[in-house]
């Protein structure tokens, strides 16, 4: 089976924020969806090995910032490639505070401040269902998925839901 073809599904890249106490944590996500626009509400996937997952599950605070094609492309493999148990994921970057989460300083197509309201087991992930509580307004254009593997090469990390081997 060619899971390569998986790929042209579309996918935006996300920087999700959490607050483990009062350290900052996060990572680098493609699964975002809008699941109601009254009361608006959206789902991420998040991987059951991932820190900022345990940082979600204990305060459901989290923001997710829209990565655009104009955002650092650092951002990307410094959130998406280490973890937050062992690595300052914000030292190069800074953050925002931002009604109880953080915002990863940078130039992003939008944000958006959320509470997980559920949690549904998908095996290796978690989808995890929130409410839109504020979005703070960004510029440039949202960065597909397609995008950055065509124009920036990247790669996807083996915790992502996109995996799909070397």
């Amino acid at each position: 089976m060619d899971l390569t073809v998986l790929f042209k599904l579309t996918y935006g890249l996300y920087v999700v924020g959490a607050f483990d106490g009062t350290r900052p944590v996060g990572c680098t996500i493609n699964t975002c969806f809008q699941v109601t626009s009254e009361n608006p509400t959206v789902a991420i996937s998040l991987n059951k090995q991932n820190y900022t997952l345990e940082a979600i599950r204990k305060h459901n605070r989290f923001s997710l910032s829209i990565i655009a094609e104009e955002s650092d492309t650092m951002v990307i493999g410094k959130f998406g490639f280490f973890s937050s148990r062992d690595t300052d994921k914000y030292a190069d970057f800074g953050y925002t505070p931002c009604n109880g989460a953080p915002l990863v300083n940078g130039t992003f197509a939008g944000r958006l401040i959320l509470d997980a309201i559920n949690y549904v087991d998908c095996g290796t992930h978690v989808l995890v269902v929130a409410k839109v509580l504020d979005t703070v307004p960004g510029t440039g254009t949202p960065m597909t998925y397609d995008y950055y593997h065509r124009v920036v090469k990247g790669r996807a990390p083996k915790t992502a839901p996109t995996y799909a081997g070397d």
